[in-house]
């Protein structure tokens, strides 16, 4: 099974330029903790709720003066639409990742798939490897006294 059999299509992309509470307003709208940061289809971050507590609210400047390129994650790790399911679980994986912005082939945003998606589409197995890596915390000794 691809990754474009699991994946949602319909994806909120935002301009690198647009302000936090823009974007705070469109996760509500759309019941969403993610956006696509990009132009035309071309991918260049990704802007998840965590990131404008954490990197935002969180910061030293107002969060009036903050965009989605100040606090999104440049780069972000992606895959392809006709990547497996299992290809994609591998990269989440790897990358401690709970999701993946889906490009076609001329590197064009088409979708992103989830940890959820990916859970309910492959083997218990696999399944159950991927929630346990992607969601064992980083500082496992803070973790324990929580």
């Amino acid at each position: 099974m691809n990754v474009s059999e699991v994946m949602a299509n319909k994806v909120q992309m935002v301009d690198r330029a647009e302000t936090l509470e823009t974007v705070a307003r469109l996760m509500k709208e759309h019941d969403i903790g993610c956006v696509l940061v990009g132009t035309d289809g071309k991918l260049v971050g990704l802007l998840t709720d965590r990131d404008i507590v954490m990197k935002g609210i969180a910061g030293e400047r107002p969060l009036s003066q903050l965009k989605a390129a100040d606090v999104m994650t440049a780069d972000p790790i992606w895959c392809h639409a006709e990547d497996t399911v299992k290809q994609a679980a591998v990269i989440m994986k790897a990358k401690r990742v709970r999701r993946l912005p889906v490009l076609d082939h001329q590197n064009r945003v088409v979708g992103i798939v989830s940890l959820g998606d990916i859970c309910t589409h492959a083997s218990h197995r696999l399944a159950g490897e991927l929630i346990e890596e992607v969601s064992t915390p980083v500082h496992r000794e803070l973790a324990k006294t929580a």
